[in-house]
């Protein structure tokens, strides 16, 4: 039986469960999530001996990010899509999309908007069936290839349900750039931490450190094969502890600009976050705010991709976060797809 509330706690929890509807747009999250946080704060409240520590209550995101998906998949007959760069995703169904999210057998995705740090957060939370539906693109006709293209356009013409702008890679000279299996570049950095994503579609990420990543990738492939590596960072989160921002990171890790990250929430569960910045309405964040971020959104890993107005959250051929400044073109894409068989 459960134990009563003391009043303070009984108050705290109503305005957590009026607030919920506050937190997540009108339609994008179940009653059924809803009271999955109610639960846990419930169960939280039990495990206390002491009396309620309002410190313990689970924090609201990282309970709805994963409830939100706990009526579907993975399914558990889908074809996995060819590990290619330049095959595109399955076509999604034109009648599965709304306004905020897309579902199918093989694929949810649900969008949100997000008010945090005197900026405009977007976020998208991504549940996909086999790991071959996390997928990379590039501009061009080849992985070396410098050209350039719209995030949004580059989605479209792989069939991306959505996407988040990549790390850029033609403007670093170091990192292990792995692109749907295909290498491009294989050397270690002193200063920027690198993203592997494996066959299972886990993150793997590697901080700063000529050694720690040289020993870092050699244990992964003694195990694992690179689908996707990424070098941009810093990473956000590590195994579920949110990181300290390194003092001299490149890309102006102090100061407030648009961001764009990607994380791994759970098991074939992600969130591609962009947030708007440099302009009246929306501030912008520092690297270390971005983390906090990640952290609330309950990652287990989180990594800052390409920042700045190449920051563009994608989806259903349009830019999501509808910043003010001109979508800018950039060199590569992380999107989803459908392995549905369609219509």
């Amino acid at each position: 039986m459960r134990k009563a509330f003391v009043s303070a706690a009984g108050v705290l929890a109503v305005l957590m469960a009026v607030s919920l509807t506050f937190l997540i747009p009108s339609g994008a999250v179940t009653e059924e999530a809803q009271q999955r946080y109610l639960d846990a704060a419930y169960e939280k409240y039990e495990e206390e001996e002491d009396g309620w520590d309002e410190a313990s209550l689970p924090t609201p995101d990282a309970v709805l990010a994963s409830a939100v998906f706990s009526d579907i998949l993975p399914a558990a007959t889908v074809d996995a899509l060819p590990i290619d760069l330049f095959a595109p995703g399955n076509t999604p169904i034109a009648a599965n999309y709304t306004e905020n999210g897309y579902r199918d057998d093989t694929i949810i995705v649900e969008l949100e908007q997000q008010r945090m740090y005197d900026s405009d957060v977007f976020i998208a939370y991504v549940k996909i069936a086999t790991p071959s539906q996390l997928r990379t693109a590039v501009a061009g006709q080849k992985i070396s290839s410098s050209s350039t293209n719209l995030t949004t356009t580059i989605c479209q013409n792989y069939n991306g349900i959505v996407a988040i702008n990549g790390d850029y890679f033609t403007k670093t000279k170091a990192g292990y750039i792995v692109r749907m299996g295909e290498t491009y570049r294989e050397i270690t950095s002193k200063n920027m931490d690198l993203l592997l994503i494996d066959e299972l579609g886990d993150f793997h990420i590697y901080l700063h450190g000529h050694d720690v990543q040289e020993n870092g990738v050699a244990s992964f492939l003694s195990e694992h094969e690179i689908v996707n590596g990424f070098f941009f960072g810093p990473a956000l989160v590590v195994d579920g502890e949110v990181q300290e921002i390194p003092e001299n990171y490149q890309f102006d890790p102090h100061q407030k600009n648009p961001r764009a990250g990607i994380a791994q929430l759970g098991t074939l569960t992600y969130a591609l976050v962009a947030v708007n910045g440099r302009t009246d309405q929306s501030a912008g964040v520092t690297l270390a705010e971005f983390a906090d971020i990640m952290g609330q959104l309950g990652a287990r890993q989180a990594y800052n991709l390409d920042g700045g107005n190449s920051a563009t959250l994608a989806f259903n051929g349009e830019v999501y976060n509808d910043k003010p400044q001109a979508e800018r073109s950039v060199t590569d894409i992380i999107y989803f797809a459908s392995a549905t068989a369609g219509e």
